[in-house]
């Protein structure tokens, strides 16, 4: 035995037990998620999502409703915006598959020949599109335990056969959407994105068309794609927005700003010193919460507001002053997206020597309002709106895998030294 390592850790445990025998018990209340130092109990069952990345598997529907995207020696917006996506993700992927007439996978092509036969009208079809099909199809070639994520580019319009389709199949396409879903049990995202749609001549019928990327995978990794999506659609002006189902992300990441007249403890969310307000100046905590997890409408301000729960547990008055959203979506010319919310908070009137604030976040789960213009299309030949879409959404929303409540975390504020 090495005496010298053994003296050593003797001495170092016997400081810090001293230092919390010896601290002063700023922890008033005995509030159960702190020590009576004020240091936070730390939860066991914290979730950090997982972001490993390796490998996107992409899925282009060739339906007959696409074909406006796909004329053949002519532009659009949405060749442009799939081949920018393709082109940038193009060291995780291993080409692009094809689905055939009849939803389920067909060739998987390489990137130069999708992009030489998506240009040359080669997609141009008569088939109608199966959506409950292509989801399975899709599902049974993930491997999800090894980081694979997959990307549909879709209209995402149901139309097993063609506009006769009868309203029965519309009612049970939410449900057959819920159960491949449900029973798969991962995380996905929808991005609405809008393209010019050409007749067969070249001429435009629209130049609003929508048109969406779905995406699943293990959390952290398709956050990580929608959020890269999302900004090169944004940077080409054709990003709607992004609606998700099937996250966990445990409690909310967060840090602090500088406060003011108080003082923070170590890097812990505890904060000492507190003094009543002496006229407008009182302690002020500047909670920084990070929205980057989270679908894009969160940094409206707006949602965040509804969105921020903040709470005292013992009787004192809690006031929410300013709030100021930063968001960047590129870091270093990469696709990084970071987006932080710093929420100014005051306790007034407290009661003891020490308050609690418990907060969380209630994200806007069910909300697709900005959706909202491209749904309640009557015939599948509206192609300023997307057939269906509102079923296969309800399919996300009200019966599959849904997000998990956010846990909350807690602040101690505390007149103590």
């Amino acid at each position: 035995m090495n005496t010298k390592y053994t003296l050593s850790a003797v001495i170092l445990a016997f400081m810090m037990t001293s230092m919390f025998v010896a601290c002063g018990v700023v922890n008033s209340n005995s509030d159960l998620h702190f020590t009576k130092c004020g240091f936070l109990i730390k939860d066991s069952t914290d979730i950090s999502p997982q972001t490993d990345l390796s490998n996107i598997k992409f899925y282009v529907e060739v339906s007959g409703s696409m074909n406006g995207f796909f004329r053949a020696n002519k532009p659009t917006k949405f060749k442009e915006d799939v081949w920018r996506i393709c082109s940038y993700y193009k060291s995780f992927s291993h080409g692009v598959t094809i689905l055939t007439n009849d939803g389920n996978s067909g060739d998987n092509i390489s990137m130069t020949d999708f992009q030489t036969r998506m240009n040359t009208g080669s997609f141009v079809s008569t088939a109608s599109t199966r959506v409950p099909v292509m989801l399975q199809s899709i599902i049974s070639n993930l491997d999800t335990s090894r980081g694979e994520v997959a990307v549909l580019i879709s209209d995402m319009k149901y139309s097993p056969v063609g506009t006769s389709a009868p309203q029965v199949l519309l009612t049970q396409y939410s449900t057959d959407v819920s159960k491949i879903l449900g029973d798969f049990s991962k995380p996905i995202s929808l991005i609405c994105a809008t393209s010019d749609y050409l007749k067969n001549s070249g001429n435009p019928v629209t130049d609003r068309s929508p048109y969406y990327y779905f995406i699943i995978g293990n959390s952290g990794a398709v956050a990580k794609v929608r959020d890269g999506i999302s900004t090169l659609l944004e940077d080409n002006g054709s990003f709607i927005d992004n609606i998700e189902s099937g996250f966990d992300y445990g409690a909310p990441n967060y840090s602090f700003g500088i406060p003011n007249k108080c003082y923070q403890l170590d890097n812990e969310p505890t904060f000492l010193q507190y003094e009543e307000p002496d006229g407008i100046d009182s302690c002020t905590i500047k909670l920084k919460v990070d929205l980057a997890p989270y679908r894009w409408l969160l940094t409206n301000k707006d949602y965040f507001i509804e969105a921020f729960k903040v709470k005292t547990l013992y009787g004192s008055n809690i006031i929410v002053g300013d709030i100021d959203i930063a968001v960047q979506n590129k870091t270093d010319k990469k696709l990084k997206r970071t987006a932080t919310a710093t929420v100014e908070l005051k306790v007034v009137n407290m009661a003891t020597d020490s308050e609690v604030l418990e907060w969380s976040l209630e994200l806007p789960d069910t909300d697709y309002t900005l959706f909202g213009e491209f749904c309640g299309a009557t015939m599948e030949n509206d192609y300023t709106k997307s057939y269906s879409i509102e079923n296969f959404i309800k399919g996300i929303f009200y019966g599959g895998i849904v997000n998990q409540s956010l846990k909350p975390n807690y602040i101690l504020v505390s007149k103590k030294d």
